[in-house]
């Protein structure tokens, strides 16, 4: 039986890195930390297409939200890993995000603690997902959306 444990992980544990789409030429691109070693929220962000060659920093003090739409918080652009799901929309900001709602899905025992300090909340992404993901009525068509979105993916660098 495949077993998933909450690691705690919220939502903003993922955005050291989008995967978007590029706007000048549609591929797929990448928008990271430009110093890896820092994972601020308001760390300076670089956005890059080896496609095209586009490029694009971002150092501002206050984030953008784009809450008509699944995108990147810094510039906007829309998510490269997104497609249609069970009436829906699946997406990722990134490859290692993909894999944690991968894993939830595909588990048929999802458990949970509660927090050593601040007991049972649901600041955790696990907590956080959509019913319709965390349904199992809807694992077998989620695993292939997640299969197509994944082999869309030409690795940026």
């Amino acid at each position: 039986m495949e077993r998933f444990k909450d690691t705690r992980e919220d939502i903003y544990s993922f955005q050291n890195e989008f995967l978007v789409r590029c706007p000048f030429c549609d591929s797929c691109a990448i928008l990271r930390c430009i110093d890896p070693d820092q994972v601020d929220r308001l760390a300076p962000r670089r956005f890059s297409c080896t496609a095209c060659g586009s490029s694009k920093d971002w150092s501002k003090q206050k984030i953008e939200s784009w809450y008509s739409r699944p995108g990147d918080d810094y510039l906007g652009y829309p998510l490269w890993l997104e497609t249609s799901c069970c009436g829906d929309t699946l997406w990722a900001y990134n490859l290692r995000h993909l894999e944690f709602i991968e894993a939830f899905v595909r588990a048929k025992l999802r458990e949970r603690k509660p927090h050593e300090i601040h007991g049972w909340s649901n600041k955790s992404l696990f907590s956080r997902l959509p019913k319709w993901i965390q349904s199992g009525k809807n694992r077998e068509e989620i695993i292939k959306a997640i299969a197509k979105i994944s082999e869309s993916v030409v690795t940026p660098t």
